[in-house]
């Protein structure tokens, strides 16, 4: 009889070791399955129900990357079909880290590139793209490149395309203290690029259509479209193609040394998803205030839009700050208007410009829809959102919610299987006695 129990014991504690062994490889092997265990189990609802994994992002056809650049700005979409756009690209140091989010998605080559206004921190990494990948269609703002410390004395530079336009409109309007003059290298050397740009296809060799944007300007795609609705069109009956090589027309300056109201206002549509650009657009009067006209694009801007156009920005996805969160863009009547979803913020840590500022903070909250309404660059690197299953998440290079998150399903697991084996363990089943009869 004692040898009985013990032989039963003996058999009883091997299959619980062989039992716990097979649950402790289920175990293991779920953690590699935490994102999809997580959302069925709804684990993320405690944290950001938008957030999702890089491999889940990765699996939308659809994507926009707003690119961690430091103090300046850069974001890559790629489209349904393929096709794929830069807005702006930061400051040149940042180039690399720009060309290894292509390289990661496999680009070869830029179907669209946007440089939303002169300014640095927005255009001196595309010199580095124009240098490395072929681009098709390039968008520059209506900003004349030259030399010269005042309008007397600016010449416009040699390579610059629209040299006949500025001295036509110098002529002919009044606008010329207006119109947008850029003295930098780096805006030189820009303008240089783009109109010794070419692309190949099908062993043809093309040269890029280089357009200046202008309100009305809109690009339709497959399921896709992007459309300008800033900065406003000076004369309708000019059309720069008559007088250049570069497609378009010049538009409405805010001052000659104003670079930041010359920003392209873009609205990018995807399956009913939209995202806003403003560039550096103020809505309030800035350090440019001494001259007559100056800032308030962002302004005049929505009191440009006619009903129709209105309701295109009713509930916008994603807007991204404009000027970095600065306390002259992002207005009262923008933020109305778009009542967004999504606030994204281009800036550096400890910015050198306090940015973003907190009156422009205070003010977006009160359009929050989400507990993670607000992303920031600073602090969570790259922001990438996609499309999927029809629903549009996020995904975050970097991020405290990211590792709160993986663990939940490790810490649930581990747990219940702990719990499981001292339960199995604890229990003792008794051999049955054989009866008599």
């Amino acid at each position: 009889m004692i040898k009985q129990k013990i032989n039963f014991i003996k058999r009883q504690s091997k299959t619980k070791l062989i039992t716990a062994i097979i649950l402790f490889a289920f175990l293991i092997l779920s953690f590699f399955f935490t994102d999809f265990i997580e959302t069925s189990l709804k684990l993320r609802e405690s944290s950001s129900i938008h957030q999702v994994s890089n491999e889940i992002i990765e699996s939308s056809n659809f994507k926009v990357t707003y690119i961690d650049v430091g103090q300046g700005n850069t974001c890559y979409i790629k489209f349904p079909d393929g096709k794929t756009m830069i807005i702006d690209g930061g400051n040149v140091e940042y180039s690399q880290k720009v060309a290894s989010v292509l390289e990661a998605d496999g680009v070869t080559k830029i179907d669209y590139l946007i440089a939303s206004h002169a300014d640095s921190d927005h255009i001196a990494g595309l010199n580095y793209i124009l240098d490395k990948y072929e681009v098709k269609n390039i968008y520059r703002p209506f900003q004349i490149a030259g030399t010269g410390t005042n309008l007397d004395n600016f010449e416009v530079y040699e390579d610059e395309d629209l040299s006949e336009v500025y001295y036509y409109l110098n002529e002919i309007t009044d606008n010329k203290s207006k119109i947008s003059r850029v003295t930098t290298s780096v805006y030189k050397r820009f303008i240089s690029n783009i109109y010794s740009e070419y692309y190949c296809e099908d062993d043809i060799y093309y040269k890029s259509t280089v357009t200046v944007f202008y309100d009305g300007l809109k690009v339709v795609g497959e399921n896709y479209s992007f459309e300008f609705f800033a900065p406003l069109v000076m004369d309708e009956n000019i059309n720069l193609s008559e007088f250049s090589n570069t497609e378009g027309y010049a538009t409405i300056g805010y001052g000659t040394t104003n670079s930041n109201d010359n920003s392209a206002i873009i609205l990018v549509n995807c399956e009913d998803n939209t995202f806003l650009f403003t560039g550096d657009a103020s809505w309030t009067s800035n350090i440019y205030e001494g001259e007559a006209n100056s800032g308030k694009e962002e302004i005049d801007f929505v009191n440009s839009l006619t009903e129709e156009e209105r309701q295109l920005f009713k509930n916008v996805s994603v807007y991204l700050l404009g000027h970095h969160g600065s306390s002259y863009s992002s207005g009262e009547s923008l933020l109305e208007l778009i009542d967004a979803n999504f606030f994204v913020v281009s800036v550096e840590e400890n910015s050198s410009y306090g940015h973003p500022n907190s009156d422009t903070l205070a003010r977006i909250t009160k359009y929050k829809k989400f507990d993670d309404y607000l992303l920031m660059t600073k602090d969570n690197g790259n922001i990438t959102f996609g499309l999927v299953d029809n629903n549009l998440v996020y995904c975050l290079e970097k991020s405290e919610n990211t590792s709160r998150i993986s663990i939940s399903w490790f810490m649930l697991g581990t747990i219940l299987y702990i719990f499981v084996i001292f339960f199995m363990f604890s229990i003792r089943v008794k051999p049955q006695k054989k009866q008599s009869y």
